[in-house]
C-alpha cells in the first residue's frame, strides 16, 4: 500500500483575502487611534499655549497698568528684554498659527481709553476641535 502524497503546500485564495481584509480593519484602527492621539496632543499645546500667554499678559499688564492694544504690540514685548526675550512664545502666539487677540473695550488706545481686558483665541482648527478662548 502505498500513501498518496498531497499537493497542497500553499494557501488558498480566500484565506489570503481573509487575512488581508484583517489587516486591513486592524490598520484603519490604528490610525484613527493615531490620529485621535495627536488632536489632543495639538489641543493640550494649544493650551499650555494659552496659559503661557496668560500669565505673559498679567505681567504686561502689571508692568504696564493696561493690556495690549494689539498681538503684535505683544509678541513685540514678549521679545523684548522686559518681556522675557520670550521669542519662542511670541513666533508661536501669531494669527498664522491660529491664535487671535483682542483688546478689550472695543477701540481702545490706551492713550484716551486704556485697554481693561483681553481675549486670546486658539483655532479649533489647530487640533480639529472647537476654539480655545481665554479672557480677563
Amino acid at each position: 500500500m502505498q500513501r498518496k502524497k498531497s499537493k497542497s503546500a500553499g494557501f488558498t485564495l480566500i484565506e489570503l483575502l481573509i487575512v488581508i481584509i484583517i489587516i486591513g480593519i486592524l490598520a484603519a484602527i490604528a490610525f484613527v487611534a493615531y490620529t485621535g492621539s495627536q488632536n489632543k496632543a495639538k489641543k493640550a499645546g494649544a493650551e499650555a499655549t494659552l496659559s503661557q500667554v496668560r500669565s505673559k499678559l498679567a505681567e504686561y499688564n502689571s508692568d504696564q497698568g493696561y493690556y495690549p492694544v494689539s498681538q503684535a504690540t505683544f509678541n513685540t514685548w514678549l521679545g523684548s528684554s522686559s518681556g522675557g526675550n520670550n521669542t519662542t512664545l511670541s513666533g508661536k502666539f501669531t494669527t498664522g498659527n491660529g491664535y487671535t487677540y483682542t483688546a478689550s473695550p472695543s477701540g481702545c488706545d490706551n492713550s484716551a481709553t486704556p485697554c481693561s481686558g483681553y481675549s486670546a483665541t486658539a483655532a479649533g482648527t489647530i487640533f480639529s476641535g472647537t476654539d480655545i478662548t481665554v479672557t480677563n
